[in-house]
């Protein structure tokens, strides 16, 4: 009867705790998105994902007819054809970005600090927007743009990239929910144009041959300067920092934006170097085929894999053929091949002998009428 009780009092204490737990993640989920309709949004990313899977649909199918006249392998052809999309898209966004904060926020910067008692925070990076709907609209195109590319990535199986993609959706997220429109276009911009030049490079060096290894390196010079540009020298400083030690602080966006940075940390282009010497040993591991240069500059894919599996099975059906031609070989095969061997042996002694008795002048004609019946 005791331990009926105490199962029903343990069962009553789960229960508290549970409801504890639903009400204070409700009231915390209340404070990050005051103001914000979270059904209204989901409901708009929903839609236009959707607008961009089809979109992406159409972009590729138009694309690929024209890739298919080219000389371009079919296995690089959906990579290149996804690049394009990423440089347009960032393209866009980018110079849309540019103009809009040059003729829309800075004017309000200017006019807000020119206050006797100006209403930012410490940093101007914390403005926060005064047109939430205009704000809204463009932004969402932004995190369905990352979204999209996160699901690509996981088609791929590539989770590592993919995972720090939905990071940042979350974090430019987050920034819509408290209504830093500064953060949101100044991040958005710089990672934009970093997306552009990663993309460009990956193009070049999709089209470069193995044997151009001094291409690759320069190529993965310019990598390794664009990344450590963005990830060491800006964002911990302009925008990380700053917001770690903001005066009105944000633990949700500090956790997200902090994670996303080690995520990238993680997959940056020396630690992928070290990964390639470690596991890459052979050529057929990597898709730069043996370049760490081109295996850091390149994706990895499906249609790659299955290429170099199908290659990997191709040599090895064609070495245990050839193994077994080697040990099946009819004996007497091997003796014609031995007579025919010690014949050709044979006549060029007989062609050497000749040739130095004509060199000493010891040949008789009958000596060498003599030697021909002999060859005869």
């Amino acid at each position: 009867m005791s331990s009926i009780i105490d199962f029903k009092v343990g069962f009553t204490e789960i229960t508290n705790l549970y409801l504890y737990i639903h009400w204070a993640m409700r009231e915390k989920l209340y404070l990050i998105v005051d103001g914000v309709n979270i059904n209204e949004i989901t409901n708009q990313l929903f839609w236009i994902f959707i607008l961009f899977c089809f979109g992406f649909y159409i972009f590729y199918e138009l694309f690929y007819v024209f890739l298919k006249s080219s000389k371009i392998k079919y296995y690089k052809r959906k990579q290149f054809a996804r690049s394009i999309w990423n440089i347009a898209f960032c393209s866009s966004s980018a110079v849309f970005l540019y103009y809009y904060h040059e003729y829309m926020i800075s004017p309000q910067l200017v006019r807000n600090t020119s206050r006797l008692f100006p209403t930012m925070s410490d940093n101007t990076i914390f403005y926060v927007s005064q047109s939430c709907e205009r704000f809204k609209m463009y932004s969402l195109f932004i995190i369905t743009f990352y979204l999209h590319a996160a699901m690509l990535d996981l088609r791929e199986n590539d989770y590592c990239e993919a995972g720090s993609k939905l990071l940042y959706t979350l974090t430019i997220f987050l920034l819509i929910c408290y209504k830093f429109e500064n953060y949101f276009v100044i991040l958005n911009l710089n990672q934009g144009i970093f997306n552009i030049m990663t993309e460009c490079l990956f193009l070049l060096a999709l089209q470069t041959f193995n044997r151009n290894r001094l291409v690759h390196q320069v190529l993965l010079g310019f990598r390794i300067a664009s990344w450590s540009h963005v990830f060491i020298s800006l964002l911990p400083f302009k925008y990380l920092v700053p917001t770690l030690f903001a005066k009105n602080f944000k633990f949700t966006l500090n956790l997200f934006i902090w994670l996303w940075y080690g995520l990238s940390i993680w997959n940056s282009p020396v630690l992928q170097y070290f990964y390639h010497q470690i596991y890459h040993n052979s050529p057929t591991d990597c898709a730069g085929e043996g370049s760490a240069a081109k295996c850091i500059l390149l994706k990895d894919s499906l249609e790659f894999r299955h290429f170099k599996t199908l290659r990997k099975s191709y040599l090895e059906i064609r070495l245990a053929r050839e193994k077994m031609n080697a040990v099946a070989e009819p004996p007497q095969q091997k003796e014609n091949y031995s007579a025919k061997t010690f014949q050709a042996i044979k006549c060029i002694m007989t062609l050497k002998r000749k040739l130095r008795r004509i060199r000493e002048g010891r040949d008789s004609p009958q000596d060498v009428s003599s030697n021909n019946s002999m060859d005869e």
